[in-house]
């Protein structure tokens, strides 16, 4: 497994932890034109007597959800992922494809054959220390292939676009700390050969 430096480290990067044993992680060099970052919360209002406003009860929140469109260029993806990422290629393939396949795996789980149990795959995806994410890819995955063509008979750009579903909660004072770059954890970061 390549391990990549800490001062190394690119600011978008994206980890799918049910693919091998410590999971598979691409970097990604490029940053959306725009991330939707939502949250949203639910309250009942009761409308009480002698009161001219309702009283609000709590319900839930979330899950926060944030879309990624990603614009890829093949000779970019290479450039950045050689020598950096923890993924073998296939023979004729590079890392565009790769992130691809990596990709349409997430939308489905994968099988624990020992106790017959659904392991759901989670993602983790940071764009600069601005967003990070981490959850379950939702309402599947979109694959838009662009021109020009390359002289392999692949297209020059891919956009890949999946909407990530936060899976751990968090309170009113973590998230009032770190805000859309909450759950980033000393785990996490020991995996990607970390301090």
């Amino acid at each position: 497994m390549a391990s990549i430096k800490y001062m190394s480290l690119p600011d978008n990067y994206i980890y799918i932890s049910h693919l091998g044993d410590n999971g598979k992680y691409l970097l990604l060099p490029t940053y959306p034109d725009q991330i939707a970052d939502t949250m949203q919360s639910s309250f009942y209002a009761t409308n009480a007597l002698s009161r001219s406003a309702p009283v609000f009860t709590y319900s839930n929140s979330g899950p926060r959800e944030i879309q990624i469109n990603l614009l890829l260029h093949r000779d970019m993806m290479d450039d950045v992922n050689i020598g950096a990422s923890n993924i073998e290629l296939e023979p004729g393939e590079d890392y565009v494809d790769t992130l691809i396949k990596c990709l349409q795996a997430i939308a489905v789980p994968k099988y624990n054959l020992s106790n017959k149990a659904v392991e759901v795959p989670t993602v983790a995806i940071r764009f600069g220390n601005e967003i990070f994410i981490k959850g379950i890819v939702n309402n599947g995955v979109t694959v838009t292939y662009q021109k020009p063509i390359l002289s392999n008979n692949k297209y020059s750009q891919v956009e890949v676009a999946f909407k990530v579903s936060e899976t751990d909660p968090y309170d009113a004072t973590s998230i009032s700390k770190n805000g859309s770059f909450r759950g980033l954890t000393r785990a996490m970061k020991k995996g990607f050969g970390l301090k």
